[in-house]
């Protein structure tokens, strides 16, 4: 994809990262800006439950858990581009039939469908045959980090507006036609790369169990998992507070400033993270994160937006983080199935944390939940310092 000089992207690489970003940053503002209403919607469904409603918002991760593999290791041997398009088209066809829900088991069919298009683990990997230069792997997410966080600014701002105008049933309709401008995106602007062109058959790929007993994608997909637990609850454990505190529509209040802090901190952990500082990155975003969990068990909305505000910011530090040290450490013929794995840890993570939530507030159990909420974020803090410890080894 061009020869780039040292240190510096080639124009098509720029191209190629610009657009797959743009189309990237679209699914997220789709996503983003439902996240904070799942909850809120669901109530309002026949047979709804606090337990069913964390099932809707979770259940998302749980399929995405399950595809992230197999689609993982599909690209490795079929290429990057057809795989994003399938998941993108699975994406669209469940937003749509969220349109259409009336009850609460619909919703989670639907959001099973949504989660069904894992692609993320081929986006990462995409990035990563695209960019050679390791030094540069880093950078390159944080640009299509940046922009999917801004997707989530915009989501965040969009949000609360449209609620004011528009039902969330209404607003599922528009993220719909949104994935499929992102599929248009793909489809006709961003060009296979030439390591994408140069896929491997089926019997060429390398072992899973070899990728699955690597001790570092073990302890990365840990923390892809500690991490997205964390980020998933906050949206079943905030939004409701938030909602009695200032009303759902003024959300954004809270969730702008959290991101944009967030984003701040994504530029500058990436710089260090490509200089050879990721163990001190993880680090930090876990002790981020784990503050942030002690600041919500606190009742107030201050603490709230202080909370949630360093739990973000950890977040959005370690998003474009723990994929790039994947494509680091593992070769063009393991990076897809090596992302698949940590991206099947993260999406169990991502379901678990609401679906725990939504069990435990459910039995008055909010005690449980935020010391559930540390020891997940204490979790994450040790599989960072254990990943410098199998690199020394």
């Amino acid at each position: 994809m061009g020869i780039p000089q040292r240190g510096r992207f080639s124009k098509l690489q720029v191209k190629f990262l610009v657009i797959l970003g743009f189309a990237a940053a679209l699914r997220e503002l789709s996503m983003t800006m439902l996240n904070p209403f799942i909850n809120i919607y669901g109530e309002t469904l026949k047979w709804s439950t606090p337990l069913l409603c964390g099932i809707a918002l979770g259940i998302y991760g749980l399929t995405n858990a399950v595809f992230q593999l197999p689609y993982g290791r599909w690209s490795d041997f079929s290429g990057r581009k057809p795989v994003i398009l399938t998941g993108l088209a699975q994406l669209a066809a469940g937003l749509v039939l969220a349109f259409f829900a009336n009850d609460i088991f619909t919703l989670i069919l639907a959001r099973a469908l949504q989660g069904s298009g894992a692609l993320m683990a081929i986006a990462y990997s995409w990035i990563g045959d695209g960019i050679e230069d390791d030094s540069q792997k880093s950078k390159a997410m944080g640009i299509v980090g940046v922009m999917v966080a801004v997707g989530a600014v915009a989501a965040f701002i969009a949000g609360p507006l449209l609620y004011r105008i528009i039902s969330v049933k209404d607003m599922f309709l528009g993220c719909a036609i949104l994935i499929f401008a992102a599929i248009v995106l793909i489809l006709l602007f961003v060009p296979e790369t030439k390591s994408d062109k140069e896929t491997l058959s089926p019997a060429a790929a390398s072992p899973i169990t070899k990728i699955l007993m690597n001790r570092q994608v073990q302890l990365l997909s840990l923390s892809g998992f500690s991490i997205n637990y964390l980020n998933a609850e906050l949206f079943l454990v905030v939004p409701p507070r938030l909602n009695q505190d200032i009303g759902a529509a003024n959300m954004w209040i809270v969730f702008l400033p959290a991101i944009l802090l967030g984003m701040v901190a994504m530029r500058i952990t990436t710089t260090l993270a490509d200089r050879g500082y990721y163990v001190q990155v993880s680090s930090a975003a876990f002790t981020a994160a784990l503050f942030g969990w002690i600041l919500l068990a606190v009742n107030g909305l201050v603490f709230t937006i202080l909370g949630t505000t360093l739990s973000l910011a950890g977040f959005m530090c370690l998003t474009a983080g723990i994929p790039s040290e994947i494509n680091k450490l593992m070769s063009k013929d393991k990076r897809g199935t090596a992302n698949g794995v940590m991206q099947t840890f993260a999406f169990v993570g991502f379901f678990l944390g609401p679906t725990i939530a939504g069990l435990l507030i459910g039995y008055q159990m909010e005690r449980a939940l935020f010391g559930l909420s540390l020891l997940i974020a204490a979790i994450g803090v040790m599989s960072s310092f254990l990943i410098s410890v199998y690199r020394q080894a």
